[in-house]
């Protein structure tokens, strides 16, 4: 059990935007974790920066914030790097990027999912049939041809592949489905056995220390 199944205790202003303490009281009602990589800072810690901007998610090495202007109507969300302050614009409001964010580290914490090194030919000739494109803008720390989806019972996001990955000579994308415990990906690694990257058990990795394959 972890410390978000606690009632989140948020800090006294009034300005909190509606969107993110929902999304801390749903986090915290699930009584398990919710991110794996990037985090929420969490309610007890959210303040006003000097400038009147509200950081609110941190990426894992803090080489990036994310925050919103909580007097703001529209509620968009802006991005900078932890050597410049200046906030930039991301594409997403609120909403719409904690939903993002939510998918994103579902999909990294879960271990019902696979990764395959598609060819683009592979990835165009149905090997996503069923699945419906979110409406999620890039971030900062995504490359800008990354694209998500969801199916019935499945998400999958790709992405160019890691450094050393893709075949030479040949344009492929990182292709990875994910599924909530006790999921049957079998149906959707049928067509692209020949292209499924092996990830090691998490047996098989008992230094934690040591990071595990990009996928």
């Amino acid at each position: 059990m972890s410390d978000e199944s606690a009632e989140p205790a948020f800090p006294q202003f009034a300005d909190v935007p509606r969107e993110l303490a929902e999304w801390h009281k749903a986090a915290s009602s699930t009584g398990m974790r919710v991110t794996f990589q990037d985090h929420a800072v969490k309610p007890a810690d959210l303040k006003r920066e000097a400038d009147g901007m509200l950081v609110f998610w941190i990426e894992n090495q803090h080489g990036y914030y994310w925050a919103v202007d909580p007097e703001s109507t529209d509620r968009q969300v802006f991005d900078r790097t932890n050597t410049s302050d200046t906030w930039r614009p991301t594409g997403e409001n609120l909403e719409r990027f904690l939903l993002h964010r939510t998918v994103h580290e579902a999909l990294l914490g879960t271990e019902v999912k696979f990764s395959a090194v598609v060819p683009t030919e592979v990835l165009e000739s149905g090997a996503l049939n069923g699945f419906s494109a979110l409406p999620f803008a890039p971030l900062v720390n995504e490359s800008s041809s990354t694209r998500w989806l969801c199916g019935g019972d499945a998400l999958a996001r790709i992405a160019p592949p890691p450094a050393g990955y893709a075949p030479p000579g040949q344009e492929s994308w990182m292709l990875t489905i994910a599924a909530a415990p006790g999921a049957d990906l079998r149906r959707y690694r049928s067509g692209l056995e020949p292209h499924v990257l092996e990830r090691p058990r998490r047996e098989e990795r008992p230094d934690e220390s040591i990071p595990a394959p990009p996928f």
